[in-house]
């Protein structure tokens, strides 16, 4: 076919990647890729000594004390896996939260408040926590569920 259409001007809209995108989407792309690397880089460079001594912290206390949650699934007075367990998760987004901003201390605050009924030696209340939590997102999840399905 003619590239032409008569007045000396191709119809030809550039060069294009092996994917069929264009260079300049391309390299921004790439742009925003390195601007998130960079901060990405930026929040770990500035955390604390104290937020890097959680992280071991939390990583030991989570991997010594895996095998014991996942071998025993049975909540019971005084699980102490379980408490180290949660501790160590609410040590790890501490550490996150001061590397990557403080929205993630929300979570860490609540793996505490779960971990406090155990440290009491109170399992039933940590179980009652979960039942509640399980119905809230049933039931969440039905609400979502319905909205959806309407017309």
């Amino acid at each position: 076919m003619n590239e032409f259409n008569g007045n000396g001007y191709k119809y030809r809209s550039g060069p294009k990647t092996p994917f069929g995108i264009r260079p300049l989407y391309f390299y921004i792309a790439i742009g925003v890729l390195v601007l998130i690397g960079l901060w990405f880089i930026s929040g770990l460079l500035t955390a604390g000594i104290t937020a890097y001594f959680s992280l071991a912290a939390g990583i030991l206390l989570v991997i010594g004390n895996l095998r014991d949650v996942i071998m025993n699934p049975v909540l019971q007075k005084g699980n102490t896996g379980l408490l180290n367990t949660l501790i160590g998760v609410a040590l790890i987004l501490f550490f996150v939260g001061s590397a990557f901003g403080f929205l993630w201390f929300i979570p860490a605050v609540l793996a505490l408040l779960l971990a406090a009924p155990l440290m009491l030696g109170r399992s039933e209340v940590y179980a009652t926590y979960m039942l509640a939590a399980r119905n809230t997102a049933n039931t969440v999840g039905r609400t979502i569920s319905g909205i959806r399905s309407r017309p």
